[in-house]
């Protein structure tokens, strides 16, 4: 029960690191997605979660986060950045074919990732948002 404990606290730790990462909350602070991804590495190596479940869900919020044009364009370009880490993580992972397969989806997908401008400030007011 303490290893459940143990996950569970480090899963919500991760997670809540990930909503702060996803939402820009700490924009000025590239250090954070550093601390995320420090995280998902912790879960990886020291508990059950499966390693691909953290790395393809890092990878997600890393390209979901970049495309996000409401958020700061420095802030995406960030997260663009560091998407080859869990990529590289994936691929060391990819050793079936169904997973060779999907580490080539991912590869595809950030390959083809075009950032769109960010929306200003006052565009954002002009919209009502």
């Amino acid at each position: 029960m303490g290893l459940v404990l143990h996950e569970s606290a480090h899963l919500d730790h991760w997670r809540f690191l990930g909503v702060r990462v996803r939402c820009a909350l700490d924009a000025d602070e590239p250090r954070s997605i550093e601390h995320y991804l420090a995280e998902g590495r912790y879960l990886a190596r020291f508990t059950a979660t499966p390693q691909s479940l953290i790395a393809e869900t890092t990878l997600r919020l890393l390209l979901d986060t970049a495309r996000d044009t409401v958020l700061p364009w420095h802030w995406r370009c960030l997260c663009l950045d560091q998407a080859w880490r869990p990529l590289r993580d994936l691929h060391a992972l990819a050793q079936t074919p169904a997973r060779h397969e999907r580490y080539q989806a991912c590869v595809h997908e950030l390959a083809a990732c075009v950032l769109q401008p960010s929306i200003t400030p006052n565009e954002l007011i002009a919209a009502g948002l």
